[in-house]
């Protein structure tokens, strides 16, 4: 594939930061685009449409990257390509000196221009994006509502700049403020002018000639005046818009200095592992954690194996009907068989850099059968005679699980605060997804996810709607944190609050749930 030439790319400060502040103040007609994962990643899950707002973005592995990817993607170079606006196109820039850029299947040399629906890869057998230009009322930046628009700003223009951009917004406070200053005393000057030129037409009694050339400079005193008043009313929203793209980058900085690795000792890597008659017969795993009243908290799904693998199949006797049986071909359909024999025992290890932990339990002692339709909290003894508190698993609030153990946690929670979560709170998803984190020896290393609140307070089934959420399968059970007074603090569990393919994204069970 031949490319086009065009004058050589480089990230830019107005590409980046002016076309972020564009898409704020003046979206109106401004274009923008989609890009959409085709796999999963660290930073992003198939399926997510990703906005881009500003005019030119870097694709890599480097954390300056707007769109990054992990380094389990050994291919992917740190700052691998870019997609930068050239007029009223983009164009797919090759960045890498060693990896390859794939458009539609083809290498691109140098740069080519992009068209609804392309495939961009990555390298071979790297990661692939769909490039998608929306049409209609959505294919401008100003139907992207103002409180996104600002997360966009500030995940795609200040990622780059994080030091400069600091310095940049208070320059852009204090010149909007100055600007907003002149303004004031401009539309006094013409109100004045406009006073003068009315008392003058007073004074110019009789003399028509006089008064109808001073009517119309009245005319164009007054037009000023109302375009005066309208640009102050601009500057005035801008001024206000600029301060909270500032408290928002602040307060990312400010977070970003605070240390969660501390807390890394209190997360556990659970294995469940079930046994028939002293045989192992499967097992599962996710995440669970210690707090700092003793509790281990997880998911209730993580403790009680809940898949019902359920088919419909013609009835043998009747091939006009349908009858649902269990699916032959779903290992789990054998977990339930042993399940409702009463003959299953589990063994759950939990595993963090500071030990281990080690819980025994039998599916008989479970106090309520799989596949609650009703929110049903109970308790159940454990080998060790232990107390669990469980909630059922039923897609609304519940999937918890919890238990003293001998030992005390250093994390901390809000149960309050969880209940009442600021719109766009960051959060921080601490786990295991996919294995990821687990290494030999004992010695592991979560991975931390990043979402923000959806929506001020819960949902209407008791759960706190998140966005922009990484999280994975081996996430389940795993502390959702926060950042109140300088320090992370849990307000939720990840859950499998949602059904679907995507079963544990989006929701979080408040903190507040377990302890009132």
């Amino acid at each position: 594939m031949v490319g086009h030439t065009t004058k050589p790319y480089k990230n830019t400060l107005s590409g980046s930061v002016g076309a972020g502040m564009g898409s704020i103040f003046a979206p109106g007609g401004k274009k923008y685009y989609i890009l959409e994962h085709k796999v999963s990643s660290k930073y992003h899950r198939a399926g997510e449409c990703q906005e881009i707002i500003v005019d030119n973005i870097t694709l890599g592995r480097d954390s300056h990257c707007q769109v990054r990817f992990d380094e389990s993607f050994k291919t992917v170079s740190r700052r691998h390509a870019a997609i930068v606006k050239d007029g009223d196109m983009w164009k797919l820039v090759q960045i890498s000196q060693t990896n390859s850029t794939f458009l539609n299947g083809r290498p691109i040399k140098t740069e080519w221009y992009l068209q609804n629906g392309d495939e961009i890869q990555l390298s071979v057998n790297g990661p692939k994006l769909g490039f998608i230009i929306p049409t209609g009322k959505k294919s401008t930046v100003g139907s992207i509502g103002l409180t996104r628009r600002l997360s966009l700003f500030r995940q795609q223009a200040l990622r780059p700049y994080k030091t400069a951009i600091t310095v940049l917004s208070c320059i852009l406070v204090l010149a909007v403020g100055g600007l907003a200053t002149w303004g004031f005393t401009l539309n006094d000057r013409l109100k004045m002018q406009s006073q003068s030129l009315a008392d003058q037409i007073i004074l110019a009694k009789g003399n028509q000639a006089l008064i109808d050339s001073l009517n119309k400079e009245l005319v164009v005193a007054n037009q000023k005046i109302t375009d005066s008043e309208k640009k102050l009313t601009e500057i005035k929203t801008n001024l206000g818009n600029i301060k909270e793209v500032v408290v928002q980058q602040q307060k990312v900085q400010t977070e970003n200095k605070i240390d969660i690795t501390p807390y890394f000792k209190d997360i556990f890597v659970l294995t469940c592992k079930m046994y028939y008659e002293g045989n192992l017969v499967t097992g599962w795993g996710g995440t669970g954690f210690l707090l700092n009243n003793g509790y281990l908290v997880t998911a209730q799904h993580m403790i009680n194996y809940d898949a019902f693998a359920l088919k419909k199949v013609k009835d043998p006797q009747d091939p006009t009907k349908e009858i649902v049986i269990f699916d032959p071909d779903d290992e789990s359909n054998y977990i339930n068989a042993y399940y409702y024999a009463g003959l299953t025992k589990v063994v759950m290890e939990g595993i963090s850099t500071a030990g281990k932990i080690n819980i025994e339990y039998s599916y008989n002692d479970m106090p309520f059968k799989l596949g609650a339709a009703e929110v049903l909290e109970d308790k159940f003894v454990d080998e060790s005679g232990r107390s669990w508190v469980v909630r059922a698993h039923n897609y609304r609030g519940g999937d918890w699980a919890y238990i003293k153990i001998d030992k005390t946690g250093s994390i901390e929670y809000d149960a309050d605060y969880s209940m009442n979560l600021p719109v766009q709170t960051p959060l921080s998803i601490v786990g295991f997804p996919t294995n990821q984190g687990e290494t030999v020896n004992g010695q592991i290393s979560p991975i931390v996810s990043q979402a923000i609140t959806s929506r001020q307070g819960l949902e209407d089934d008791g759960t706190i709607k998140t966005s922009n959420d990484n999280s994975d399968h081996g996430n389940s059970g795993g502390p959702v944190f926060a950042v109140k007074d300088g320090k992370y603090i849990v307000v939720g569990i990840l859950s499998g609050a949602d059904q679907g393919a995507d079963s544990m994204k989006g929701r979080v069970v408040p903190i507040g749930a377990i302890f009132k």
